[in-house]
């Protein structure tokens, strides 16, 4: 078993810890809304323009929540219409008095508050974690399976 630990220790990359970990890491957040979110934070979403880059497909693909432009991390999250829809609505339940309409700039600003444990402050993590899988899920479920839910069912 020490054998193990020592070769797991020896083989796995260790990185600086990024000012968003408690933002996305911390013991209340549901783990597959943390786990989306991560993704996002390392922009490793399998959006449109990153399947652009593999060539899976030469058609030009729109965002499926607008249909009006290719949809990317950017877009999907805080450009697109239908997110700022969705995002509306969830910054009236926030009652966080910082909030933007970027999530790089949300993490930055939510970042140093991140690990107090007050319940404010894990609402709007939750939140903020929630909202993210959603927007993914509803894309992902009108991508691949042509179900389309409205703004306020999402």
């Amino acid at each position: 078993m020490l054998l193990l630990l020592l070769v797991w220790e020896y083989v796995r990359s260790r990185s600086n810890l990024v000012p968003w970990a408690s933002v996305v890491w911390f013991s209340n957040n549901i783990p597959k809304h943390a786990f989306v979110l991560w993704l996002l934070m390392g922009e490793k979403l399998k959006t449109q323009d990153k399947l652009k880059h593999w060539e899976v497909n030469s058609q030009v693909l729109v965002c499926t929540l607008c249909e009006q432009v290719q949809d990317s991390h950017d877009h999907l999250f805080f450009n697109c219409p239908f997110s700022n829809q969705v995002w509306n609505r969830v910054k009236q339940h926030m009652e966080f008095p910082i909030f933007s309409d970027s999530w790089k700039d949300f993490m930055l600003l939510v970042s140093p508050f991140a690990k107090r444990r007050v319940a404010r402050i894990i609402v709007v993590k939750l939140l903020f974690a929630a909202t993210v899988y959603s927007i993914w899920q509803e894309r992902n479920n009108r991508l691949f399976k042509k179900k389309k839910r409205s703004v306020d069912r999402v």
